[in-house]
C-alpha cells in the first residue's frame, strides 16, 4: 500500500471554523477540508492522541493509506471530542479493521495523505464525530456527606473546564501578559505545540513533553478533569493530567523556608467565608505559565480565589505576580462544570506511545522529501 501525492476523492474548498488545536496542529491547513472514504486499516486508541488509518482508492486507481488524528482516548471515552460532537462513548473496539468509514478534516499542508479529523461517518451514515447528535454529559450530584469542620463551601466532586474562547485552550489571556526583557527573550525561544507559533510535537521544547510537571497555573490549561476532596485541615485537588496532586493546607501554617523549589510550588489556603484563597509560592523556573510558552522565574506567586458561581459552576480567579518575568501583575479566570465522572489514568508517555505519535508526525513532515 503506497502513500501517494494524489489528492483524492473529494476536496472541499470550504473555510474551516477554528477549533481547539490538537497536538501537531501546525501540520494541517485549517483553511481547507478534504473528505475521503475507505476501510479501516489501523485504529490506535492510545495516548497522546487517537490515530485512525483507512485505505483509500485514489483517482489514479492506486491505494493510498490515509491517516487521521483525533483527541485523547479519555475524552473520546467520555463522549467528548475537541470542537465536535460525538454520540457515543468510544472504546478500543469502536473502529475495527475492515469497517468502511468516511473521514473529513483539515489536510496536511505539504500534501501528505493525512488530516486532523473533524468528521467521521460510518457506512450506515451515522456520524461518530462532527454530527448533530452529541453525548449527553452526566452532571455531578452534590455529596450527601457533611463537610468536615473548617470548610466554608462545598467544592467536592469532579469538575471539567468550560470555556468560550479558542485561546483558552492554550492560554489564560488572549494576548501574552506584559513581559520584561528577560521573559521576552525566553518567550521568543519557546517552541510550543499550541497557539499562533505552534510547531509539531517532534520539534517542541515544551517541558511537559519531557514528562515534567506542568506547574501552576498551567495545570488549569489542560483539557482534563480534576477532583476536589475536603478535609478539616486541607483541601486536596487531584488532576487527571499526569495524575498530579496538590495539598492545599488550611490549618494556619505558613510557607516553609529553605525547602527546594518545586514544579507545582507549595500551596497554603485559607477560607474567607465561602471563598477558598490559595497562595502558591516556592516554584522553580522550569515550567511555562501556559501552553504557548510564557515563562516565569522562581519569584512567581500565584493566588487563586476558588468559589461557586451563581449557576453552581466552580470559578477559579487567578492572580499572577512575578517581578522578574512580568512588568505588572495580571489575572485570569477559569470556570468548571460539575460532572459525574471518575478520574482515569493519564500518564506521561515519553516512551513507545509518544514515539508512535512522533513517528506519525514525522511521516507527515517527511512526505515527498
Amino acid at each position: 500500500m503506497r502513500r501517494a501525492a494524489t489528492l483524492l476523492s473529494v476536496v472541499l474548498a470550504l473555510p474551516a471554523a477554528e477549533l481547539n488545536a490538537h497536538h501537531g496542529g501546525s501540520l494541517y491547513d485549517s483553511s481547507r477540508t478534504v473528505t475521503v472514504r475507505g476501510p479501516v486499516t489501523r485504529f490506535h486508541f492510545v495516548y497522546p492522541h487517537t490515530l485512525v488509518y483507512i485505505a483509500v482508492t485514489a483517482q489514479d486507481g492506486q491505494t493510498v493509506e490515509w491517516s487521521g488524528e483525533l483527541t485523547t482516548p479519555n475524552r473520546l471515552a467520555r463522549g467528548r471530542a475537541a470542537g465536535s460532537a460525538t454520540p457515543i462513548r468510544w472504546t478500543a473496539n469502536t473502529l475495527l479493521p475492515g469497517d468502511v468509514i468516511e473521514l473529513t478534516g483539515n489536510p496536511a499542508r505539504n500534501g501528505a495523505p493525512s488530516m486532523r479529523i473533524r468528521g467521521l461517518v460510518e457506512a450506515n451514515g451515522r456520524a461518530l464525530i462532527g454530527g448533530e447528535e452529541a453525548f449527553e454529559i452526566e452532571r455531578g450530584a452534590a455529596s450527601a456527606e457533611p463537610l468536615p469542620d473548617g470548610n466554608g463551601a462545598d467544592f467536592r466532586g469532579v469538575w471539567i473546564r468550560n470555556y468560550a474562547h479558542s485561546y483558552q485552550n492554550y492560554a489564560f489571556t488572549e494576548a501574552p501578559p506584559p513581559m520584561t526583557p528577560w521573559a521576552e527573550a525566553r518567550f521568543g525561544a519557546a517552541r510550543p505545540v499550541f497557539g499562533p507559533d505552534a510547531v509539531p510535537v517532534v520539534q517542541t521544547n515544551d517541558p511537559t513533553y519531557r514528562c515534567l510537571p506542568p506547574g501552576v497555573p498551567r495545570i488549569y490549561a489542560h483539557p482534563s478533569p480534576l477532583e476536589i476532596f475536603q478535609f478539616s485541615d486541607r483541601v486536596m485537588i487531584v488532576y487527571e493530567f499526569q495524575s498530579q496532586v496538590r495539598q492545599v493546607f488550611t490549618d494556619g501554617r505558613a510557607h516553609r523556608e529553605g525547602r527546594p523549589r518545586s514544579f507545582m510550588g507549595e500551596s497554603i489556603g485559607r477560607w474567607e467565608g465561602d471563598v477558598l484563597v490559595v497562595e502558591t509560592a516556592n516554584f522553580n523556573e522550569h515550567t511555562w505559565i501556559d501552553r504557548r510558552g510564557v515563562p516565569h522565574s522562581e519569584r512567581l506567586r500565584v493566588v487563586e480565589r476558588i468559589h461557586r458561581g451563581d449557576n453552581g459552576q466552580l470559578v477559579v480567579d487567578i492572580s499572577v505576580e512575578d517581578p522578574v518575568a512580568f512588568t505588572e501583575p495580571w489575572s485570569a479566570r477559569r470556570v468548571f462544570d460539575s460532572v459525574n465522572w471518575r478520574l482515569e489514568e493519564s500518564v506521561c508517555v515519553e516512551n513507545a506511545l509518544l514515539e508512535e505519535f512522533s513517528q506519525f508526525e514525522r511521516e507527515i513532515m517527511d512526505y515527498g522529501g
